[in-house]
């Protein structure tokens, strides 16, 4: 089993102090729910964790290992921010050439657009789309990840009840097979997940 653990993390952003003596871990098959208002940390948190922000107070493990001394750990987590990461100015079948090479991988559109009843949508330009098209297609990457850690911020931002039921399933289906994940929210989802935790605290 491995674990994820956080100790006494402190981290400012300028001279403001976002997360203050913050301590969690996390196994493997489990999914944490980090709620917390709009400034509290949420992202600030996913980018630490990512090693992204390196600037940071306390301790962070992963499987026993300090995630700024693993060098291959950039390769054990996928983070999914709020914002879409598609090309606007590109259709929506061009983006996805697009990940083929970033992915080193054959992709079927049709396929990967399905899921999300969004295959009509193949030849529209990504600008066109509403913000709830763009996350569901984003949210598709994680069809592509080998990493056992995912990190999401706002998810489910945009997605409606039906699209919401899909990213459970694939978040549920993860940890089946193991998987650690981070959700944020500034929301209540009105969903069940094994481990919470609360920056407005």
């Amino acid at each position: 089993m491995k674990e994820l653990r956080i100790e006494d993390l402190n981290c400012y952003r300028g001279s403001h102090l976002v997360l203050k003596r913050l301590n969690f871990s996390i196994n493997s098959g489990e999914t944490l729910l980090v709620r917390g208002d709009n400034g509290s940390g949420k992202t600030t948190l996913l980018r630490v964790l990512s090693n992204y922000i390196r600037s940071y107070e306390g301790n962070i493990y992963f499987d026993e290992l300090k995630i700024k001394e693993d060098k291959n750990y950039k390769n054990k987590f996928t983070f999914i921010g709020q914002k879409n990461s598609l090309k606007d100015n590109l259709s929506v079948k061009k983006n996805l050439k697009l990940w083929e090479f970033l992915y080193n991988r054959k992709i079927l559109p049709i396929e990967i657009l399905s899921e999300f009843n969004l295959s009509q949508l193949i030849d529209d330009d990504v600008s066109s789309l509403s913000d709830g098209q763009r996350k569901c297609i984003s949210i598709q990457k994680l069809r592509f990840s080998e990493s056992i850690l995912w990190f999401l911020d706002e998810p489910f931002v945009f997605l409606d009840e039906k699209n919401s039921k899909i990213l459970m399933k694939k978040i549920e289906d993860f940890n089946k097979n193991n998987g650690i994940v981070i959700v944020t929210t500034n929301i209540d989802l009105g969903l069940k997940f094994q481990k919470e935790i609360n920056l407005n605290v």
